[in-house]
């Protein structure tokens, strides 16, 4: 992530399982280059959106969520974005549970949405893999074994459901300058889970989800990671890392530009999908606005128009959160040694990322901009 990088946002969601009973077969005369061209995805210039992570909103918010997703599929939004962590899938070493998952597909292959899959097995905060393997390197050929056999379920039924791509980690670069050796690590499991894939389905694309502001940073191993990905995925924000002073330096419109030709150059051929797209509104200590908002999504989605690299978006989120997921957040990184005064920058950042305000669910003017390119793409 780039203006909230600093936060590993995929510990709080926990969606679902699967399960799989297709009988597709694979063309194996397909050549191994296949799934870069994103070939399962219907179309191109696609923008859709995750609700939120709040496990309750207060009455009218819900209303509004629920007119806001209605409004969005009416105008013809296609494509939706699941997340579920390896260890739900597989509580017990070669046990899998997989229904719950499943249904979601079918609801939202039931609501004409592709589905993009990201199953974190390394996440920002760090391995998210079953409780035996614990403490393996993530190139482990154990861990990497046990992955695929997960995979020879997983992807069948994403096929079957109209995936048409799965991301494998989410910010593990976030680490790789206190872990010298992860991008090598990282590489070796995307390799080896990709090789697997496509000799269940080599139409689907796999990918791990990269954070744009690591770019700033400068950090090793990017590139070959980025030249094994069938397509590149990015978490892109629109101001600057939260982890640097002043707090309150949102980007303009010449920076935002800058950084996605950026994105786009480290991406070299490869096409590109945007997992997480977002900005905060906060203005007191994050001098931000609701106006700088909407201004973001605009700038991003009028230079996705005009590069057709980029695929699809998804923007992060709809609705602000909660007093009490910010709360569960600021419990977990309470630990860690945060500069004075950043917890208030990462409260107003959490409580104002949405496009609709947590309290009684009115839409920012972001939201309209949605709606706009979203018609204009569809």
């Amino acid at each position: 992530m780039n203006s909230i990088k600093v936060i590993p946002l995929f510990f709080l969601i926990s969606l679902l399982a699967l399960s799989c009973d297709s009988d597709d077969t694979v063309d194996n005369n397909l050549p191994e280059n296949t799934a870069n061209s994103l070939p399962l995805l219907k179309g191109d210039n696609k923008i859709g959106f995750i609700t939120g992570f709040n496990p309750t909103n207060p009455l009218a918010t819900t209303d509004s969520i629920d007119a806001r997703w209605a409004e969005a599929l009416s105008a013809g939004m296609s494509v939706g974005r699941l997340q579920i962590d390896w260890p739900e899938l597989e509580p017990q070493p070669n046990v899998y549970d997989q229904d719950a998952l499943k249904e979601r597909l079918e609801e939202y292959r039931g609501q004409g949405l592709q589905a993009f899959l990201l199953i974190s097995a390394y996440d920002s905060e760090g391995p998210v893999v079953p409780d035996d393997l614990q403490g393996l390197s993530f190139d482990d050929p154990t861990l990497t074994d046990r992955f695929n056999k997960l995979m020879d379920w997983v992807i069948p039924m994403l096929v079957e459901y109209d995936g048409y791509i799965i991301s494998i980690t989410n910010e593990a670069d976030v680490n790789f300058g206190d872990s010298p050796n992860l991008a090598n690590e990282v590489l070796t499991f995307l390799s080896t889970t990709k090789s697997h894939i496509h000799t269940i389905d080599k139409e689907m694309a796999v990918t791990v989800t990269l954070a744009e502001g690591s770019l700033d940073s400068n950090v090793s191993g990017l590139q070959e990671i980025i030249n094994e990905c069938n397509v590149t995925s990015w978490n892109f924000y629109g101001a600057r890392s939260l982890s640097t002073s002043p707090y309150s330096a949102v980007q303009t419109e010449d920076e935002i530009k800058a950084d996605i030709q950026r994105m786009i150059a480290f991406s070299g051929n490869k096409n590109i999908v945007i997992q997480e797209l977002g900005m905060h509104s906060g203005e007191t200590y994050l001098g931000s606005s609701e106006e700088i908002q909407r201004q973001f999504f605009e700038v991003f989605f009028q230079e996705m128009q005009n590069n057709e690299q980029i695929k699809v978006a998804y923007v992060f989120q709809l609705v602000d959160w909660s007093p009490e997921v910010t709360s569960s957040y600021l419990q977990i990184v309470a630990d860690e040694e945060l500069p004075p005064g950043f917890i208030n920058t990462i409260v107003e950042s959490l409580e104002t990322i949405g496009l609709i305000h947590y309290a009684d669910g009115n839409a920012k003017p972001a939201w309209e901009t949605f709606m706009k390119w979203l018609n204009e793409f569809e």
